[in-house]
């Protein structure tokens, strides 16, 4: 998921991690009730942090007014908000689990509506550019998105519509996707990989093996070998260029902010 990293504004990208993390959820509804029931048990702390939760272990959304953030005149709405913020929300709220931290819902709104602007500002570039995109690109690029969450394109678009996008929503949401690659790769790209980032990739890659083999060393488990450098070379390789694309695409984004008219309703 390093590409779509950045992409937090888009619900496709950031709900394609999620599944991918965490499997349908018929499949382990078990982790998410169990987030759900360790934020309720946490309580609210002296900031409000946790305040408003629903006991689908989703946040209280009633007080997202109906238009979060002007960009350039374009609204963004609270049905564009609201999906994306309760799947950070839930994410979150996995993570907490393991830190003991609760999630600070202020700073994830700001954090979400942030995203949803940077989307639209470099969304909104794109059409400046001309860049086009084919329903042949938003096939493939759906085919790849349900392939790297192991279900099946039913299987992921039942999973996207639980997450309240139905399939228009997420071709629209990856044509926005697929047309700011585009736009990164005109301005910023072509992004290449040398030998020497591959093999810092691939020394990171062992030691974040080696890491979760003592975790699981310790929890009886047994530890799994880091297949050769060569073998993974082309994983890497995508690692590296995806890790480039990404940091590009923050900047032009922060650029484009800069100049930019936006309002944010939160």
């Amino acid at each position: 998921m390093q590409k779509s990293k950045w992409l937090l504004g888009l619900v496709v990208a950031t709900a394609v991690g999620s599944l991918a993390a965490c499997g349908s959820a018929e499949e382990e509804p078990q982790a998410e009730q169990t987030s759900a029931s360790a934020q309720q048990e946490a309580g609210s702390d002296a900031s409000g942090q946790g305040q408003g939760q629903g006991q689908d272990g989703k946040p209280n959304t009633d007080g997202i007014p109906d238009v979060v953030a002007e960009v350039n005149g374009e609204k963004i709405t609270k049905d564009d908000f609201v999906p994306l913020y309760e799947t950070q929300y839930q994410q979150m709220q996995m993570q907490s689990q393991q830190s003991g931290q609760q999630v600070d819902e202020k700073k994830l709104k700001d954090q979400t509506a942030e995203n949803l602007v940077s989307t639209e500002l470099l969304s909104q570039k794109a059409d400046d550019h001309g860049v086009k995109v084919s329903d042949k690109d938003i096939d493939k690029a759906l085919e790849e998105s349900a392939k790297s969450s192991q279900m099946s394109k039913k299987d992921f678009l039942a999973a996207m519509k639980k997450q309240g996008m139905d399939e228009k929503k997420v071709h629209a949401e990856l044509k926005t996707q697929l047309k700011i690659e585009d736009l990164i790769e005109d301005v910023s790209g072509p992004f290449k990989a040398s030998d020497e980032e591959i093999g810092q990739a691939y020394q990171q890659a062992k030691t974040q093996q080696e890491q979760m083999g003592q975790q699981g060393g310790q929890q009886g488990g047994q530890q799994s070998q880091v297949p050769p450098l060569e073998e993974m070379r082309p994983q890497l390789e995508k690692q590296v260029k995806s890790q480039k694309s990404t940091e590009a695409t923050q900047k032009y984004a922060g650029k484009l902010r800069d100049k930019a008219d936006v309002t944010i309703n939160l």
